[in-house]
């Protein structure tokens, strides 16, 4: 397994809590749940100082726009490395 650094951005690092996390997994769509058991953690402790909150959604590959070490990855399958960055970043949107 490739030991990697995942870091989420936009309104996926507000809603959830998390900036970054290292990450142990062979493919990119493996991250997830991973990712997805230390956002849990994070709330449950923030529940504790706010019982009112939110418990954030479930990340998915379809979630995100993916970059792997700076260049776009549109493929979950995608074999990941040593010292692999991982952007997880919202999708843009307007109104």
């Amino acid at each position: 397994m490739a030991k990697v650094t995942v870091k989420l951005f936009g309104v996926l690092r507000v809603d959830t809590g998390l900036a970054a996390s290292e990450v142990s997994a062979d493919k990119l769509g493996d991250i997830f749940g991973f990712v997805n058991e230390e956002i849990t953690t994070i709330y449950e402790e923030r529940l504790k100082d706010d019982p009112s909150l939110e418990r954030p959604d479930v990340i998915s590959f379809s979630d995100a726009i993916v970059y792997i070490n700076g260049k776009r990855c549109p493929r979950k399958r995608q074999k990941l490395s040593d010292g692999d960055e991982i952007w997880l970043m919202s999708p843009a949107s307007g109104g």
